[in-house]
């Protein structure tokens, strides 16, 4: 497998982190995002929106993060990314789709403001309104993670792509010095994560 990734790529961090967590052999192809690498001929080829990450694995061509960890999990039975249930593998898409379409456009507006590594590497133009709406989108979807965790140590009974899927941007969000204090269990469930092995690898390649 060839793996097509940005630095201080949330996104990428969430496809690395599902790599790790399957211990796939695959070979990392950082891109350089700010003078447009993954704009070129070549990538494009890949990945038509050029953006990142992406994935290719003999003649499959694959992009969005979430899709990618899908692959990864279904090929890879053994690292038991997915429930075995019809039921439990919709619960899995469901966090996935709550992720995609809230939390994490809502985490974006906050650590493009926050986040000091994420600021000195991408320059984003200073935008308190969105800081703001960003943190008021955070106080409607947070609950709905809290009141979950709070019945489980993961969000589906074990470890799953559904845990993945929201690690990277919600560290981001953490290391920009957001309060989770009103979160207890959402902070204490980051905490286990972004302790496992595979997310410090993840972490070593893309947020550095």
């Amino acid at each position: 497998m060839d793996f097509y990734c940005g630095r201080w790529s949330g996104n990428s961090a969430r496809a690395a982190f599902a790599l790790e967590e399957a211990q796939v052999a695959y070979g990392a192809h950082v891109l350089d995002t700010r003078n447009g690498e993954n704009k070129s001929a070549a990538y494009l080829a890949i990945n038509p929106m050029g953006k990142i990450p992406a994935l290719v694995d003999g003649p499959l061509r694959l992009w969005e993060s979430n899709a990618i960890n899908w692959y990864v999990a279904e090929k890879n039975p053994q690292a038991r990314l997915l429930p075995g249930s019809i039921e439990g593998r919709a619960a899995v898409h469901r966090w996935l789709f709550f992720q995609t379409g809230h939390v994490t456009p809502a985490c974006v507006q906050v650590f493009r403001q926050t986040n000091a590594s994420v600021k000195a590497f991408w320059n984003p133009p200073d935008d308190p309104r969105s800081l703001e709406a960003g943190r008021k989108e955070l106080a409607r979807y947070l609950p709905v993670l809290e009141s979950a965790l709070g019945k489980s140590e993961w969000l589906e009974g074990a470890f799953s792509l559904a845990d993945i899927a929201y690690a990277p941007h919600l560290a981001l969000v953490a290391e920009g010095g957001f309060d989770f204090a009103p979160y207890p269990a959402v902070r204490a469930w980051l905490s286990r994560m972004l302790e496992r092995p595979a997310w410090r690898k993840a972490a070593d390649l893309i947020l550095r």
